[in-house]
């Protein structure tokens, strides 16, 4: 395997609601000297995505239930903030610590339901994209539109991994590429055959982004990826990687379902 390059794009400006993103990627490729290449994988953070497409709550706007007020108590938050988690997880949460509750939602198991308040301005908070699919396969057309290439597209955020300090990325979605290689069957040095091993290629993509992306007031939102060796997808043969497993297949979920189904009996 040739060596992978990892180059970030600072953006041209602060996006902010409504802007078009794809014009800001182009100009921040010009301002930076960089251009889109065949087969490079564009990693595009999932904040600025839900900021263009202006899914931002402020507090004004958000009525905290009786509920939300309890929980906020119990996790040391604002309660609006509980009442967003709330509704974004649709009520579905685990437990809570100190800061963050745990919940269940379309895009995973997520510390407040990916809901973020840092960059987000006084009182608001910046939600997930409402369909990360959808965003990746419009950018991906509009990038071959605009510039002429063929780019795999990343949607990305950070989250935790149980029993771990630190964030990692994670990709919400893809588009245009293969993103899971599944190595069940295959051989490993001593011929014997992988069983549930699949490996989440555009998570592992999206964490190295994520090296240079940052956490907090680096403002670039873009990376791009260089000579890593692609496998073009035609839209037909696209994947949700959020549908792939369900809870009860989740080594970390799974355990608690059927703990909880046994408790019952």
């Amino acid at each position: 395997m040739p060596k992978i390059q990892i180059i970030p794009v600072p953006s041209s400006k602060i996006i902010e609601l409504k802007d078009d993103l794809i014009s800001i990627l182009i100009g921040s490729l010009q301002k930076n000297e960089l251009k889109l290449l065949d087969d490079d994988v564009l990693v595009i953070a999932s904040k600025v995505v839900a900021v263009a497409e202006g899914n931002i709550l402020s507090y004004s706007s958000v009525n905290p239930t009786s509920k939300a007020i309890e929980l906020a108590d119990k996790a040391k938050i604002d309660p609006e903030f509980a009442q967003i988690i709330l509704e974004e997880s649709h009520g579905n949460f685990t437990g809570f610590v100190p800061g963050a509750i745990t919940t269940i939602n379309e895009y995973g198991l997520l510390a407040n339901a990916g809901a973020d308040q840092s960059n987000a301005g006084e009182k608001k908070v910046i939600l997930l994209p409402k369909n990360c699919k959808k965003s990746a396969e419009e950018m991906h057309k509009q990038i071959l539109e605009k510039t002429g290439s063929y780019v795999g597209v990343i949607i990305a955020d950070s989250r935790t991994t149980p029993l771990r300090l630190g964030t990692v990325g994670s990709a919400l979605a893809t588009f245009g590429f293969v993103s899971l290689l599944d190595e069940r069957g295959h051989d490993d040095l001593f011929g014997r055959k992988m069983h549930i091993t699949v490996r989440a290629l555009a998570d592992q993509l999206a964490t190295a982004a994520e090296i240079v992306m940052g956490e907090t007031n680096e403002q670039i939102p873009f990376v791009i990826i260089r000579d890593y060796p692609i496998r073009r997808i035609p839209s037909d043969k696209e994947i949700d990687l959020n549908k792939q497993i369900t809870a009860e297949q989740c080594m970390f979920i799974g355990p608690f379902l059927r703990k909880k189904v046994i408790s019952n009996d």
